[in-house]
């Protein structure tokens, strides 16, 4: 049985670290925009190139270039025993586009987990964080606190529009804890 799940929440929630920790465990292939935009502009692919343009301004990508990356890393083989999306979809028509492909995969979305975290938090863990990343810097942070309000706005009507596809979860825990709660929900999608 495959399982198609959404990890959705602001920046700085830690819905990367947990995605990373079931992917390694139970088997998901792991789907970042973040990467797959890393990843398109390091191989210098148009839509890499054409991504870029907008992530070195921390706007929002297209939904086009967006999809069409996700629509080729579900081809992929680790992707058709299931995934996890994280940091996608940002937009109404990328959650559309979601449950269009998946439809054509002859797969459903299983749930969408939402972690909670207070907009002052997220300010504070990415202030912290080391990584050095280019979209850490204060202005950016600002912006991208501020674009997640309006992808929620976007995106989640949707999901709300679908009863019980919803699973809130408190990211303010340690990743531990946090871990235990997010495996315990994927795992019922995987029975």
């Amino acid at each position: 049985m495959s399982a198609y799940i959404v990890f959705f929440g602001p920046p700085g929630c830690g819905k990367g670290t947990q995605a990373s920790k079931i992917k390694d465990e139970l088997g998901l292939a792991q789907i970042s925009t973040g990467e797959l935009f890393r990843k398109h502009l390091s191989q210098q692919t148009p839509l890499g190139l054409e991504a870029q343009k907008y992530m070195s301004k921390g706007a929002l990508v297209p939904d086009e270039i967006t999809i069409g990356m996700v629509r080729e890393r579900l081809q992929e083989p680790d992707a058709h025993q299931g995934a996890i999306f994280d940091g996608f979809p940002r937009t109404g028509a990328q959650a559309q586009a979601l449950d269009q492909l998946l439809d054509e995969m002859g797969a459903d979305l299983c749930m969408v987990v939402d972690f909670k975290l207070p907009i002052e938090e997220s300010r504070r863990r990415l202030m912290g964080r080391q990584e050095g990343r280019a979209d850490d810097k204060p202005e950016v942070i600002e912006k991208r606190l501020n674009d997640h309000a309006a992808v929620e706005a976007s995106v989640m009507p949707h999901y709300r529009a679908r009863p019980g596809l919803i699973k809130d979860v408190d990211a303010r825990g340690t990743i531990d804890e946090i871990y235990q709660t997010v495996r315990a929900l994927v795992k019922t999608c995987l029975d």
